[in-house]
């Protein structure tokens, strides 16, 4: 089991994630982007995929392309899909985790290896040590300098306003970022603390507009960020870091899962302060909301599916060296 820890405070982790991240993007997988859209496109209602079907694609690629083919999957609710915008939120992004770490934990030899996570809340300045050559690379601009320089993605989601969204397959690039510029700022240690107090995980119809009776928003749709006009706690970190932690293909950056991880920590705060529940607890095809119901199977491009209802306790795979996320 590994110990996920603060990725300033720990150097040792920091260095190898950097490290591991690279390793995957250098991992070929010898499959091509046209052999992907030849299999993934009949499966996925509206399914675009252009640019160059020859490029081979990474280990690491596969998760920007997960992420992406999950999130195209709707499930009718307001901004709802398989990823996000519902109660499968934290539980779909707690097993996207779950392999990224399984992945890491291969390719250093670290069997007990586990993510770190960046506390936005407390490491807000855009002029943070975090963003140095040495540590994650700069937050603005293509990231060519220091080990995180050696990274490239080749699948990622341009949005061009004649033909919309799509994937689109490329040669080899650097990562680019552009944080600061979409969005007021990072998440509060208040706003953190607000959010845990939530008394419910989440309420009907468990989508975006999701509120309980008083007006509250539920944990789950706060820690989100539809809940915040305009985007606040998880969606306003995806802003801030811009560039290519903007789109779909957002698992591109690293930095993607450092967020993540932060918001995992967060939702394991909450359950071991108030109990692991979740809802909605409709299960199969009769299921009151389905692809987020507890027992409901997520969708998994690497790796065995999982429930919501097997991934409610991490114990098993991970803990937290620190859960105190209150003021």
């Amino acid at each position: 089991m590994g110990t996920r820890r603060d990725v300033q405070t720990s150097q040792a982790d920091r260095d190898a994630y950097v490290r591991g991240c690279v390793l995957l993007s250098r991992e070929m997988t010898g499959i091509t982007a046209a052999q992907i859209n030849q299999q993934i496109g009949p499966q996925v209602p509206g399914w675009q995929m252009r640019g160059d079907g020859s490029v081979e694609v990474s280990r690491w690629d596969l998760y920007a392309l997960w992420h992406y083919v999950t999130m195209s999957l709707a499930t009718g609710g307001q901004r709802s899909n398989r990823a996000h915008g519902g109660s499968i939120f934290l539980p779909w992004h707690r097993l996207f985790l779950l392999r990224l770490e399984q992945d890491l934990q291969r390719v250093l030899g670290q069997p007990g290896f586990g993510l770190p996570y960046w506390d936005w809340a407390e490491d807000r300045d855009l002029g943070s040590t975090l963003w140095r050559a040495d540590r994650l690379g700069v937050n603005r601009g293509a990231v060519t300098a220091g080990p995180i320089g050696a990274l490239r993605i080749r699948l990622s989601q341009p949005i061009d306003p004649r033909v919309g969204s799509y994937l689109g397959a490329h040669q080899p690039r650097a990562i680019a970022r552009d944080a600061g510029r979409g969005t007021l700022g990072l998440p509060t240690k208040a706003d953190v603390a607000r959010c845990v107090l939530e008394a419910s995980y989440d309420h009907p119809p468990f989508d975006a507009g999701s509120q309980g009776p008083d007006g509250e928003p539920g944990f789950r749709n706060l820690l989100e960020g539809w809940a915040t006009p305009p985007a606040g706690f998880h969606n306003a970190v995806h802003v801030w870091v811009g560039g290519d932690m903007s789109p779909g293909t957002s698992p591109n950056d690293p930095v993607f899962f450092l967020n993540h991880c932060n918001v995992d920590r967060i939702w394991e705060a909450w359950m071991t302060r108030g109990g692991r529940t979740y809802r909605p607890l409709g299960t199969g095809p009769g299921g009151s909301h389905p692809g987020h119901n507890l027992h409901d199977p997520m969708v998994a491009l690497l790796g065995e599916t999982l429930t919501p209802a097997d991934v409610l306790d991490p114990g098993q795979w991970y803990a937290y060296d620190d859960l105190d996320v209150e003021l």
